[in-house]
């Protein structure tokens, strides 16, 4: 048969024949083969064949025709601190082990090829949490086998998250240079990356709608004063946010930590040894004390900045402020170096961070960490699950920068009048406006996170997917500008980055979309990044691979009519490289100058002097193209950083835009209503707390086939404290919780769900429900109240929200009712906060008698024929019984139990005492 008449099945090169072999003719004498043009000639040559710009192949995909395969071993006894002697070692392993010794609490993560790999006791750690296999690797004849274990480096992201999950630290030892064609010359490999828990950049290994907190404290005891003296700053290197605060008192600096929730958390040796403030709680991470020194603090500070002085972050330069931020910038200049900025000698971090912001604790609304827990704020109590937590219920956001944005507003709420009345007046406009408010979800939604994209860009660290992203997202701020273009945006300094776009954003997206193509690959050493027509070096060298594809596609042809085998293939392998393939079949047909390369069960393999020679070739084109693209992408990569803090506060606009439509659809959907802010200056009316038909934000949500039941509330005016009473299970946490839920969303500037509202501003909101024993500190359910109650009653003041349910319950019942009466006196008499305490004993109804800024309010039921019905409904007036044999009842405890208690209560009541007095036996259960 004629090999024009067969096709070229599963051939590397296939196409029409004719086609391949008149081009093959067409270059023979005028083919620039020549590996080593220059730079003008190969811009000549991409000139005479200039390359029409479209989305390129991949020159180097391969066919990868075979597994890697690993043997298990048994896990060794000894690891690199007990070698012999190190010189024994092969060149990689002894790089391998200098490098460890420079990082002995992380674990290395050492390049080779395609993996990942680890020895020594790093190998063991990585094989048991990760539940890989343990292979082996010889170190030299010496010494043998070591314990090996690698991980794939496309998938090290994420292998690398579960490892910072479990509290490890990493260091990743990356090739610094492409891997050579030929010979055995070691690659330069190099520590490219310090993991650790809150330093992480990568977008696999972060929680997209959640801050990636790193935090440092210092702690400071004057000898004329017992309460201790605390700093804390915080910085999220993915998106460059930087706070510092300041406090007294270690439980306060317990509540902040719980509520930061940080993933890492520094400070010196000194701080440590005091255990108070963290024991059990966090793990610390102990840093160079020298660096939280003040003098070398405020050198790092200036040289980070490039200040002369620090006096323009308004911080005094003694303060323990200045020492934790300098000790986290120190932190990050060891883990993100910038090796390519050095000033004063001194190695800079690439983190692109703001500056420092200083926290004001009595700016906003103070909610402690029960507070938080009880109300469910961003995680359920019973199961930390974050469906059926405020925050699931009103987050429409639809980027991660808004989802984490909103999570900031309502972890801390807003005292500012102006702020909160700014925000709501936006939200009002968007809610009456529904098709620009629509108009503005569909722009925000998929798109990319501009935050922490751009932290990626600047530090150096982002891939070509990335910058597309940054530029698909740049790329839609003009049409957002176009929907902001109304009176009420112009009002807020949230939209100004959009409202006036900076030009150089437009330029470097146009930039972007137009050298790298639309779906790039992830490796950046691979070429295949850039359209053709971006660089004229670029196209003569593609212009070479293509001279170089023809030629091997015509050489397949040409072989296989030469050696008459029709079923040849010429293929490519990366262990191999190129060659020949025939069927076992026909091996016998092979011309004499075929080279026998391997030997398979059902195919042979040769090579020919010729591609042997054409190989070496384009091999060296391919470096070349790959380098110049990588050269190329780096040039664009640090364009793109440089313009990271303008992009940032671009992102930061589209994140409060993204919460405020949100909100809108939550209220436009939801029936919710603008409350009435009141100023905390506005005497006569500042403690008012006024709300008609008030809904419970989430239970509402939840019941989808029931009414939720509107409840009132009337505090501030002249009632300071309501006495809620009411059986067991009839709502009455529920109503507490709405109440302390509606205070946070009004702050935050959300719309809340009611009929109308008139509510001042809380400077705190306190809580005390339900409670349990804690057992690791050895206290009981009764010492776990009791000191919930005294934070409340020793913080609380006129203006807080106090929200108690069944103080005294812990204890006996007259202990209960007498401790419950003498907090609620506190409360009213007092403290004269906005308070409700829910209790069962009905008795403390009478301290409206003779307290007349007390009144009670009860649970209404309905109770017939030993049958009680629950109306979830709360008015005026006090309950007169606690109905808790019913409740038992509806609760399914057995009906003999349930009699046997009200013949109990009988007794009890007849005579009016907490001890039974048996007159006759009471009959039992049976």
């Amino acid at each position: 048969m004629a090999a024009s008449q067969n096709p070229i099945q599963g051939s590397l090169f296939g196409g029409n024949e004719e086609s391949d072999l008149n081009k093959a003719e067409k270059l023979k004498g005028s083919e620039r083969s020549n590996v080593n043009l220059s730079h003008q000639q190969l811009k000549e040559d991409a000139s005479l064949r200039p390359r029409i710009k479209q989305t390129p192949k991949n020159p180097n995909q391969i066919i990868d025709l075979d597994e890697l395969s690993r043997l298990a071993i048994e896990e060794p006894k000894w690891s690199h601190h007990n070698l012999p002697k190190i010189d024994d070692l092969t060149p990689a392993l002894r790089h391998y082990v200098e490098l460890k010794k420079e990082n002995p609490d992380r674990v290395l993560l050492y390049r080779l090829g395609d993996f990942f790999e680890c020895f020594f006791e790093d190998a063991i750690t990585l094989s048991k949490l990760l539940e890989i296999t343990l292979t082996s690797k010889e170190a030299g004849k010496k010494i043998g086998k070591i314990p090996m274990a690698g991980i794939p480096h496309h998938a090290s992201d994420r292998y690398c998250t579960e490892l910072i999950k479990k509290g490890l630290s990493i260091a990743i030892c990356d090739q610094l240079e492409a891997a050579p064609t030929k010979g055995n010359k070691l690659i330069k490999r190099g520590i490219t990356r310090l993991i650790t828990p809150g330093t992480i950049l990568e977008e696999g290994m972060l929680s997209a709608k959640k801050n990636n907190w790193l935090a440092s404290v210092l702690l400071e005891a004057k000898s004329n004063q017992e309460i201790i003296d605390w700093s804390l700053a915080k910085i999220d290197v993915s998106t460059g946010e930087f706070i510092v605060q300041e406090g007294q008192g270690s439980n306060n600096l317990r509540h902040e930590l719980i509520k930061l929730n940080a993933a890492e958390v520094i400070s010196e040796k000194k701080s440590i040894s005091n255990k108070i403030w963290y024991e059990g709680l966090i793990e610390i991470t102990e840093f160079n004390r020298t660096s939280f020194s003040n003098l070398e603090a405020i050198t790092t500070i200036k040289n980070h900045y490039c200040l002369n002085n620090i006096d323009s972050l308004g911080i005094h330069s003694n303060s323990l402020s200045i020492r934790t931020i300098g000790g986290l910038i120190s932190y990050l200049n060891k883990t993100h170096p910038n090796i390519d900025d050095k000033s004063n000698n001194e190695i800079k971090t690439n983190i692109c961070i703001d500056y420092p912001r200083i926290k004001n604790s009595r700016s906003g609304l103070i909610i402690d960490s029960q507070t938080r827990r009880n109300l469910e704020i961003t995680s359920t109590q019973k199961d930390g699950k974050f469906q059926g937590s405020l925050l699931w219920a009103i987050d429409k956001t639809l980027t991660a920068m808004g989802a984490r944005c909103i999570r900031r507003w309502i972890e801390e709420p807003t005292k500012d009048v102006n702020a909160i009345k700014n925000r709501q007046n936006i939200i009002g406009f968007l809610v009456k406006s529904s098709t620009l408010r629509k108009n503005i979800r569909k722009t925000l939604r998929a798109m990319g996170d501009l935050e922490r994209l751009s932290g990626r860009a600047g530090a150096q660290q982002a891939g070509a997917r990335d910058l597309v992203a940054i530029a698909e997202g740049i790329n839609r701020l003009p049409l957002i500008k176009n929907y902001l273009n109304e009176p009420i945006f112009d009002k807020t300094k949230y939209f100004d980055s959009i409202i006036n776009i900076d030009k150089d954003l437009i330029e470097l997206a146009s930039k972007i979309n137009n050298q790298i193509i639309d779906n790039p690959p992830l490796s950046l050493t691979e070429g295949g990044l850039f359209y053709d027509g971006i660089n004229p070096v670029l196209d003569g060298l593609r212009n070479q691979l293509d001279d170089h594809n023809i030629w091997l596609n015509s050489q397949e042809l040409e072989e296989r009519k030469k050696s008459n085998i029709n079923n040849l293939k010429l293929q490519y392998h990366r262990s191999f490289g190129y060659f020949l393939a025939v069927s076992k079949s026909k091996a016998i047909n092979v011309p004499d100058h075929w080279i026998r390369r391997q030997t398979l069960t059902n195919e042979e393999r040769f090579v020919t002097p010729g591609l042997k020679e054409r190989e070496g070739k384009i091999f060296q084109v391919r470096a070349r193209i790959s380098e110049l693209e990588y050269e190329l992408f780096c040039d664009l990569r640090k364009l793109t950083g440089s313009k990271s803090n303008i992009i940032r506060q671009a992102a930061k606009a589209i994140s409060h835009l993204d919460v405020l439509t949100g909100l809108a659809e939550l209220a436009a959907n939801h029936n919710y209503i603008q409350p009435q802010i009141i100023d905390m200056n506005e005497q006569d009316k500042s403690r008012k707390l006024s709300i008609i038909d008030g809904r419970h934000p989430v239970v509402e949500q939840i019941l989808v086939d029931k009414v939720f039941v509107p409840n009132d509330i009337e505090l501030g005016s002249k009632t300071d404290l309501i006495i809620l009473s009411g059986p067991n299970a009839s709502g009455k946490s529920c109503y507490l919780r709405q109440v302390g839920l509606l205070q946070i969303m009004a702050q935050i500037g959300s719309w809340i769900p009611a009929k109308s509202a008139h509510m001042g501003i809380a400077d705190q909101v306190f809580t005390r429900v339900g409670a349990v024993d804690d057992l690791a500190s050895g206290q009981s359910t009764f010492m776990v109240e009791m000191i919930e109650t005294a934070f409340i009653l020793n913080n609380a003041t006129e203006n807080s929200l106090v929200l108690l349910d069944e103080i005294g319950r812990g204890t006996s019942t007259f202990d209960g009712l007498s401790i419950a009466w003498s907090v609620s006196e506190f409360l009213a008499k007092k403290i004269k906060s906005r308070s409700i305490f829910a209790t069962h004993y009905h008795e403390l109804n009478q301290i409206s008698e003779y307290i007349e800024n007390v009144e009670n309010y009860k649970v209404v039921v309905e109770y017939k024929n030993h049958s009680l019905s629950f109306l979830h409904k709360v008015e005026r007036g006090g309950a007169n019984k606690s109905y808790g044999i019913e409740a038992a009842r509806l609760a399914g405890v057995p009906p003999d139990v349930v009699n046997n208690a009200r013949l109990i209560l009988k007794n009890l009541e007849k005579n009016n005492s907490n001890t039974i007095q048996i007159t006759k036996p009471i009959e039992s259960c049976k």
